[in-house]
């Protein structure tokens, strides 16, 4: 009978059962309790009540803009006078363009001044804009070189042209704004 060895009872393979469902439960025992966190934060913040909106900056009127760049143009160094001119124009033009609804920054010469002439503004403003226009041209375009004293009055040209057209179409606004208040 020695040739008889006992048999021994099987042996376990692999994950206990019950740590498997210890892990599980506990796991979603975890899950359960962040989304408990979240929504209980996202309630409290809900709560508090009107939530204070960040103040945006308003943007520039075209006046207030073109004061600015102006301004800016004035302190810049003039290394390159046809860039000075060819930003002297913008300015103008991005004026004229936003206070009137048009695209002047995108259009030709002509087609800018043709544009200006069917504008409501005054003659004489008109004619000085298309004669800043047909002066400064050959700056931008031709490689003329301008004076600096010229420089400096067709900065204060620009300057001034810009407050007359702001003043006339203030006048304009308080005109409108008088009739309407007549009407009612």
């Amino acid at each position: 009978m020695q040739e008889f060895h006992e048999i021994r009872p099987p042996v376990p393979v692999g994950m206990d059962p019950l740590t498997v469902k210890i892990f599980l439960i506990l796991l979603g025992v975890l899950v359960l309790a962040g989304i408990l966190f979240f929504l209980i934060r996202n309630r409290r913040k809900n709560r508090k009540g009107v939530k204070e909106i960040e103040a945006l900056a308003l943007p520039l009127s075209p006046f207030e803009e073109a004061t600015e760049e102006l301004d800016t143009l004035s302190r810049r160094s003039m290394g390159d006078p046809r860039l000075f001119y060819f930003d002297l124009t913008l300015v103008l033009r991005r004026y004229l363009g936003r206070s009137f609804g048009f695209n002047a920054v995108e259009m030709t010469s002509e087609e800018f001044v043709r544009e200006v002439g069917r504008l409501d503004l005054e003659k004489e403003a008109g004619k000085e804009i298309s004669q800043f226009q047909a002066l400064s041209d050959p700056f931008k375009y031709a490689g003329v070189s301008p004076e600096k004293a010229l420089v400096v009055k067709d900065l204060d040209l620009v300057r001034d042209l810009v407050s007359k057209i702001e003043k006339g179409l203030a006048q304009k606004r308080e005109q409108e704004k008088n009739e309407t208040k007549e009407a009612s």
